[in-house]
């Protein structure tokens, strides 16, 4: 009989020190292994995304953010990242896209690297109606966000795996989609919209 997803059980093969603790997770959490195999994954990873054991993390992660995913992933393997924080769109169970805060880090087993470990926390998203009506891109909505929450352009571009040259172009972009001259009067703006 097979193991049920997200069951303490699985995740003591998987993870023995750990199991007790992530298991109770309330916010998506998830196993990879070191071919990015889906190995483990809370009650709530389960119900938002649908069973992925056995398949590859690639199959949710939404295609814009798949080099990202498999660069960071590949540093945590080499050992030249120990952790990321990152925005994503993944795809749910029901085909649907959301935009997740994802947090992962590598899982150590004796010394050696086993594969990651994250968390995906969904985004509450605003409506974004005036965004589209504005012309403002998935992208630079994400870039806004970050203005909001008083990220600088350097953090921005870290966080969102772009260059500073981009974050620029788009922060231009959210100026000129909503009719204002800095990223104070953007900010300003994005909150009697709706759009943060």
């Amino acid at each position: 009989m097979a193991t049920p997803p997200g069951s303490v059980d699985e995740l003591r093969r998987i993870a023995p020190d750990l199991a007790p603790s992530i298991a109770k997770l309330t916010v998506p959490a998830y196993i990879l292994d070191r071919n990015a195999i889906v190995r483990w994954l809370n009650k709530a990873a389960v119900d938002q995304f649908g069973d992925l054991r056995g398949k590859r993390a690639s199959h949710v992660v939404a295609p814009e953010d798949a080099d990202r995913a498999r660069r960071e992933f590949a540093g945590k393997l080499l050992g030249t990242i120990e952790a990321t924080d990152a925005t994503a769109d993944l795809r749910t169970a029901d085909g649907r896209t959301v935009r997740v805060d994802i947090s992962s880090t590598q899982l150590v087993d004796h010394g050696a690297v086993v594969g990651v470990f994250g968390l995906a926390d969904p985004i509450d998203l605003p409506d974004l109606s005036a965004a589209k009506s504005l012309d403002l891109t998935p992208r630079q909505l994400d870039v806004l966000r970050h203005l909001a929450a008083g990220h600088s352009t350097d953090r921005i571009a870290q966080t969102l795996g772009i260059a500073q040259a981009t974050v620029r172009n788009h922060v231009r972009g959210i100026l000129t989609g909503l009719e204002v001259h800095t990223k104070l009067e953007a900010v300003i703006r994005a909150h009697e919209l709706g759009l943060v």
